[in-house]
């Protein structure tokens, strides 16, 4: 973790290992900047843009003088500093340095809860790693950001104590969000259905009584009528699980207190079953849990600071999608927990058949005022909006606006695509109530939306397909690790307590 200071001291310190200005465009030619820092500055073309980065060695004390471009001021944004700061101190992890001073001069709006939840993230986030599977040569070469001071001009007591207390919640929040990531990346061969059961068991027992566990087995999910989710599981040696996890302080009246549901997709390992993917598009599919790890980082948030006065449900039907002599077949007709039957015409269309039953058991039991699908669903939604978007899709208009406005808070981009209903049709067609796929190449995103949507129960819905955000291929940028990325565990965190 970041050691984080508050600097007492009545100006920055005048040498150390690494400075770093925040620069908004046209500042470098104002005071408190050289006509030097300036000269420099125009030779490698930096004027303050957002994005830019620029360095100076051994100067004004400092063996590196770092300047972050922020952009207009008028465009400042927290998220944006959150971006911007990260990238720096990724660099300055680069050069092999692990302390640094911050003047950030720009508490716009003064706002210092929300600047030192913001640093607090940037600082954790860029120093995630994972490398529990590498030797000491491997690691040798990794250089953390151990110390981070801020100085402060004209800051009051109350004001410190504001950024004080934001840097303790982006603590936590950056503490769930590695949580998923360390679960995304974790390779199918150490993380079957029961280590999932295992890291929810530790989040409820740290939760100081907050959060209650349930799990179900095979012959539970069974009795339960949970006939679309054990298909997919028949195929694996590995026993499913199906996790509810319920956080509920009870410190309101039933009148202030709203009940949300969060369903994970969770599957520990997608092979695509017997309708087999090819073995390019199966390397990575041990992310296909990515939804599930999402609502443990949102738990592990939740256990460590109570901060929501709502109860939240989390659920996830954990399990592996195999090829087998006992395998779910195409053509085969499986019953879902609300009496839905379902044609299974591709065995690769698996998660829709788990989050089938998750909802349905969600609504039958909780009665939730909204429910949140958040899931690698669809490389149709990847084809839609690229690797760096989540699908937005949903049937209330309410609760996707305040899904948006948590997401541009959070700086985690969404898009809102259309639940269209006329394409509905093209799932009706068959021998049973539902096929899993439409049999078209087109709209793939929201005709396995509208499934979903048919286990709802007409209430207030969201679905979130987090196939391209989940796990990013290439090279780390801004707080976005290389690997699981944690997308959606803040965005969530701030949906509940905003709504």
């Amino acid at each position: 973790m970041t050691r984080i200071i508050i600097s007492q001291r009545s100006a920055p310190p005048r040498q150390g290992e690494v400075k770093i200005s925040l620069v908004f465009e046209g500042d470098l030619s104002r005071p408190p900047y050289t006509s030097l820092v300036l000269a420099r500055a125009k030779k490698h073309a930096f004027t303050g843009k957002a994005d830019q980065l620029f360095m100076m060695g051994n100067h004004a004390g400092y063996q590196l003088w770092l300047f972050i471009g922020m952009g207009k001021r008028a465009d400042f944004s927290y998220t944006k500093l959150k971006q911007r700061l990260a990238d720096g101190l990724r660099l300055v992890r680069q050069q092999r340095f692990s302390r640094a001073v911050v003047a950030p001069d720009l508490v716009i709006g003064r706002d210092c809860f929300a600047l030192g939840k913001n640093i607090a993230l940037a600082a954790e986030l860029v120093n995630y790693r994972f490398n529990k599977y590498q030797n000491q040569k491997g690691r040798v070469d990794e250089t953390l950001v151990e110390t981070l001071e801020i100085y402060f001009t004209g800051l009051g007591r109350q004001e410190k104590k504001q950024f004080a207390d934001g840097v303790t919640l982006g603590e936590k929040i950056a503490a769930g969000v590695n949580l998923t990531r360390d679960l995304v990346n974790e390779p199918a061969s150490h993380l079957r259905p029961e280590d999932l059961v295992d890291q929810a068991r530790v989040i409820a027992k740290t939760s100081d009584g907050k959060i209650n566990m349930t799990v179900l087995d095979k012959s539970a999910c069974r009795k339960l009528g949970m006939g679309a989710f054990l298909a997919v599981a028949q195929g694996s040696v590995r026993p499913p699980r199906f996790i509810i996890l319920e956080y509920n302080q009870g410190q309101r009246a039933p009148a202030q207190k709203k009940t949300i549901c969060l369903v994970g997709k969770s599957i520990v390992f997608d092979s695509g079953g017997l309708s087999l993917k090819p073995s390019e598009a199966m390397t990575d599919m041990k992310i296909d849990m990515a939804g599930g790890a999402t609502v443990l980082g949102l738990f592990q948030v939740l256990a460590q600071t109570g901060d929501s006065r709502h109860e939240v449900i989390g659920i996830l039907p954990v399990c592996e999608n195999m090829p087998s002599g006992q395998a779910v077949r195409p053509g085969d007709v499986v019953r879902a927990m609300n009496g839905t039957t379902i044609e299974v015409l591709n065995t690769d269309a698996e998660g829709r058949l788990t989050l089938a039953d998750g909802l349905a058991y969600a609504h039958k039991y909780f009665r939730p005022d909204a429910v949140i699908d958040i899931a690698t669903l669809t490389g149709a939604c990847m084809v839609a909006l690229g690797e760096e978007i989540t699908g937005l899709l949903g049937n209330d208009e309410s609760l996707l606006r305040q899904i948006e406005a948590a997401g541009q808070r959070s700086g985690e981009e969404l898009w809102r695509l259309p639940l269209y209903q006329r394409y509905a049709k093209m799932l009706k067609k068959s021998i049973a109530d539902l096929k899993n796929v439409s049999g078209s190449r087109w709209g793939g995103t929201i005709t396995a939306a509208l499934f979903l949507q048919e286990f709802t129960a007409q209430r207030a819905w969201v679905h979130l397909d987090i196939a391209g955000p989940a796990y990013n291929k290439g090279k780390a940028h801004g707080t976005v690790a290389q690997g699981g990325t944690g997308w959606g565990v803040e965005m969530l965190f701030d949906f509940i307590n905003h709504y």
